[in-house]
This record gives C-alpha cells, sequence and structure tokens, in this order.
C-alpha cells in the first residue's frame, strides 16, 4: 500500500472478486491515499460490470459510474495525475467495449446461424434493432463509456443486420 496521497499507484489488475477491490480502497482511504482509492474503486466497479449474469443496462450502470466517479482528476492536479486518471479512464472503456462487443458477437453469431436454418432476415433484423439500440443507444457519435475503435467494431456488427 502506498503510504502519501501524492504517490500514483499501478492501474488496478482486473480479475480478482469484488470484495478483494472494496477491501483495498478502504485500505487506501485508511492510509490517506485517494488515488489508489480511486483505482481500486475502478477495479471494484469493473468487476460487477463484467457479471455473466446482468445485463447491458446494468452493466453500462457501473462502467458509467466508474467513469464519472472515480476516473477524474482532482481539479488542480499535476500532469502526471491528470495521465493517471486518463488512464484509469481508458481501462474503463476498454472493459465496457470489449463486454459489449462479446455481446454483439454472440448475438451476431446466433442471427447468423438462424439465417442459415431458414429464420427470415427482415425478423434477425427486427430483433437487430432491438438490441443495438439499448447497446449503443441512438446517438450516431460515440459515447464517453467506449473507446473509438470499438464503436466502430460495433458499428461495423450493427451494420451487417440493419
Amino acid at each position: 500500500m502506498l503510504g502519501s496521497s501524492g504517490d500514483i499507484p499501478p492501474l488496478p489488475e482486473i480479475g480478482h472478486p469484488e470484495s478483494y477491490y472494496a477491501q483495498q480502497a478502504k485500505r487506501a482511504d485508511q492510509f490517506g491515499n485517494p488515488h489508489a482509492r480511486e483505482a481500486y474503486k475502478v477495479g471494484q466497479y469493473i468487476t460487477l460490470a463484467l457479471d455473466p449474469r446482468l445485463d447491458w443496462e446494468k452493466k453500462l450502470r457501473y462502467f458509467q459510474h466508474a467513469l464519472r466517479g472515480h476516473c477524474s482528476a482532482p481539479q488542480v492536479a499535476r500532469d502526471h495525475l491528470w495521465l493517471f486518471y486518463g488512464q484509469l479512464a481508458d481501462l474503463v472503456r476498454r472493459h465496457a467495449g470489449a463486454e459489449a462487443l462479446r455481446l454483439a458477437s454472440g448475438e451476431d453469431d446466433n442471427w447468423a446461424g438462424r439465417l442459415r436454418f431458414g429464420t427470415p432476415r427482415e425478423q434477425l433484423k427486427a430483433e437487430a434493432i432491438v438490441f443495438f439500440r439499448r447497446l449503443l443507444g441512438d446517438a450516431e457519435k460515440c459515447p464517453e463509456h467506449f473507446n473509438s475503435e470499438d464503436w466502430e467494431q460495433l458499428r461495423i456488427l450493427r451494420h451487417q443486420w440493419l
């Protein structure tokens, strides 16, 4: 654990149980290290969002909370802190994009299989409209929770069905 609030911690390693990040965030608070606390909170919310039992809307709430609540540098911060908090935000975006791509690829495979077995393309298109509206929203520009590369890949997948 880092001892001073000026120390920059490493980015959280994703893959631990949610309770690990919660405990580490609490320890960071006890040691007076707000940056480590924010890093562990980001790890905690990414972990919560990656729960396979959740639907996209719940996952998205966790990703957005991590971005809005834990990826902002203090208003008066040095460059290295701005960089650190930008890296935390990028970590959230990478995981949000990967999760959205995983979900979209699964649906893409499902629809392709059903198309081969005779499901009318118009029926699949109607399902895809609903799915991609839920996943991507109605905006035509990349939302804050995706990086541009993942956003473009998701748009390509969407375009194949719409």
